[in-house]
């Protein structure tokens, strides 16, 4: 399985491993060819120093002229990398030389040449070269490369942790914000596509839309009020037809935060569903969030106006075709038909659940539910940090709607 980690952890962690990788990279780059040049400046170094002592040599030497022979050699110490320069015959014996005393005369490098006059070799010079600060030059090429390369890995990666805790921060709020639960996630990409892949995949505007006869996951939700008729007698029209007016609004703007479709009720009744591209548990408590924020904006609600309302709700859940419309009109008839019967037998203020996937085992792992009747359920709370969202929301819900 693979591991997750924050997105706080994992973007800084991939720009300093491309940094490093850079830096690795361009260092081997940059080593051989300041390695390569340093020589071919040494070896151009000597050929050079070599060439033109030979040519003040060849005819002093020749006439035996030493005097000349030492100011030459003289000469070619002058030069800060040349540390001693020296004339050898052919007996390989020293015959003069010339070195800088203020020059250490270990780590040199020596260079010969044989000094040829009319096909006769006449002798040898040998130069000693301090390679040290040719070396040291291009090695300051590598050093101010690594300095600069820290400074920008340095630079990239404290950008890169600031810029992913933002992020990071931003999908953990956007996350909390939307319905649904489930196990942590550490990854916040992935638990923010968790919680919004049911708003997706309900988020279809109509029927008319499907283009294939694909089947989804249906779950349909009544809200039945008990006392319609007695609220008939208690109010008049205009109150009446206000009350009603702030219940769709509230339901509307609800099922909309979840991703619910209204579909016709009966008197006294609404009816709404979320579906999805299969079922899941995930599915189910995105409903009973649903149903649970309705039910208490719609109790803030008969506070606020001074009106009894007696409901209560009840879910139920089926695999529907969409085409052909008559097939999918008579699932979804049978669903609302579920959900009445059991309205039936529930007092108002009660959320009862039918289903025949989940054993009241499995249903506990996603809220608290008390056994009703058979593949029947009441819900009776949340854990505690989804009862704290839902909170949020339903406060959000009546700034809005009330």
């Amino acid at each position: 399985m693979q591991r997750q980690y924050s997105v706080a952890k994992k973007l800084p962690a991939a720009v300093l491993s491309l940094c490093l990788l850079l830096g690795l990279l361009a260092s081997l780059l940059i080593s051989s060819q300041t390695q390569q040049l340093a020589h071919e400046t040494i070896a151009d170094k000597s050929r050079s120093a070599l060439s033109q002592l030979d040519d003040l040599i060849r005819t002093p030497l020749f006439n035996n002229d030493l005097i000349s022979v030492q100011v030459a050699l003289s000469r070619t110490v002058e030069d800060p990398a040349i540390v001693s320069a020296s004339l050898f015959d052919v007996e390989e014996q020293l015959i003069s030389q010339s070195r800088q005393s203020q020059k250490p005369s270990d780590e040199l490098e020596s260079y010969r040449r044989e000094i040829e006059l009319q096909d006769s070799i006449l002798g040898a010079v040998v130069i000693e070269l301090d390679t040290q600060p040719i070396y040291g030059k291009y090695r300051n090429v590598m050093l101010s490369w690594l300095l600069l390369w820290f400074v920008f890995t340095a630079a990239c990666t404290y950008g890169s942790l600031q810029f992913a805790e933002q992020l990071a921060r931003r999908l953990r709020i956007l996350s909390n914000r939307l319905p649904g639960g489930g196990d942590p996630i550490i990854d916040e990409l992935t638990a923010l596509e968790a919680k919004i892949q049911p708003l997706l995949s309900g988020s279809g505007s109509g029927f008319g839309d499907e283009d294939s006869n694909n089947g989804y996951y249906y779950t349909v939700v009544r809200a039945s009020i008990k006392n319609r008729q007695r609220l008939n007698h208690q109010l008049n029209r205009d109150n009446l037809e206000q009350l009603f007016e702030k219940i769709d609004y509230c339901t509307a703007r609800t099922i909309e935060l979840y991703g619910g479709h209204r579909v016709e009720g009966a008197d006294g009744s609404i009816y709404f569903y979320i579906r999805s591209t299969q079922n899941s548990k995930q599915q189910l408590l995105l409903c009973l969030m649903a149903v649970y924020s309705l039910q208490q904006l719609l109790e803030r609600l008969s506070s606020k106006l001074g009106v009894d309302l007696e409901i209560n709700w009840t879910v139920c859940g089926g695999n529907l075709n969409t085409l052909p419309l008559l097939s999918f009109d008579e699932g979804l008839a049978a669903l609302k038909d579920q959900c009445a019967q059991l309205a039936d037998q529930l007092q108002e203020g009660l959320i009862g659940l039918r289903t025949t996937e989940y054993d009241i085992q499995a249903l506990s792992s996603i809220a608290r539910f008390l056994v009703f009747d058979e593949n029947c359920f009441v819900l009776e709370g949340f854990p505690e940090g989804r009862q704290t969202l839902l909170e949020k929301q339903i406060i959000h819900l009546a700034s809005v709607c009330l």
